[in-house]
């Protein structure tokens, strides 16, 4: 169930990084996917998939089963390089939708089945994410988007920002600003950071996810100000500085699959951080 500015118990979370730090933090939204109400806060792009199951987000590409199926027979899975299943997608995807198709091109080549799904939440400047994590496939990719809008610091929803299905340069090169964070990359084994426009790989570490596959993991974003730190099961992954005259602030914040990934998400959290 989500809750919103009404929780107002303060609470004191002791950071594990090389530089620890006590930040005092309010609780300003929470959702823990028990009702399918919970999804009226969710907004899809892309064809994703999206809903309840025993009280946690599952969410996946719509064609997420066809490309599982194409990795079976091969005998392999997408580890996230390369991409030799949007053959297999765009086929599956003309049977749907025809010749519009070509609305998941990037320059004349097929790229579409990925999602993004939007928290319409707005952060403040300064905030914390957490969330629980699962993935249901051995096939990458996962990302968490947070500081989100418009170049112009329009909300991400704004009727003048150029529409968008899923396609990764309509996020990183577009018109929105993002910080974005990807993780469960079995081929790549990092953990990555990139901040966009301009899909800017910014800080590189380790990839925690990977230590248990099948398993459960706490997720943390703690962006404070310039600095963002990533937490995965209360490991430091990676501690980030942007330049302090041009970093991102608050905004809208998201969960972006690639096709072969299908997961569990749960307890998605956001504090303010209190000055």
């Amino acid at each position: 169930m989500k809750q919103f500015l009404l929780i107002t118990a303060l609470f004191t979370l002791t950071l594990s990084s090389c530089n620890s730090q006590n930040l005092k933090t309010k609780l300003v939204y929470s959702c823990d996917f028990n009702e399918e109400s919970d999804l009226d806060d969710w907004v899809m792009e892309g064809p994703g998939i999206a809903k309840i199951a025993d009280g946690k987000l599952l969410i996946h590409s719509k064609y997420y089963d066809d490309v599982a199926a194409y990795y079976q027979t091969k005998g392999n899975k997408f580890t996230g390089n390369g991409g030799d299943f949007y053959e297999t997608v765009e086929t599956a995807m003309r049977k749907d939708i025809g010749d519009k198709v070509s609305d998941y091109e990037v320059k004349g080549v097929f790229r579409g089945g990925h999602l993004v799904y939007w928290n319409t939440f707005k952060t403040p400047d300064n905030y914390i994410i957490e969330c629980d994590f699962k993935s249901l496939s051995e096939s990458a990719l996962h990302m968490l988007m947070f500081s989100c809008y418009g170049n112009k610091g329009e909300d991400v929803f704004a009727p003048n920002l150029k529409k968008r299905n899923g396609l990764a340069p309509q996020y990183t090169r577009g018109d929105i600003a993002n910080y974005r964070i990807s993780f469960f990359a079995p081929g790549r084994g990092t953990s990555n950071m990139r901040k966009c426009p301009g899909r800017v790989l910014t800080v590189k570490g380790e990839d925690f996810t990977l230590q248990n596959k099948k398993g459960k993991h706490h997720l943390k974003i703690v962006k404070n100000k310039h600095i963002t730190e990533w937490y995965i099961n209360n490991q430091l992954s990676f501690r980030f500085e942007d330049e302090k005259d041009n970093y991102l602030k608050g905004g809208q914040t998201a969960i972006r699959l690639m096709v072969p990934a299908k997961g569990l998400y749960d307890n998605y959290k956001i504090y303010k951080i209190l000055d």
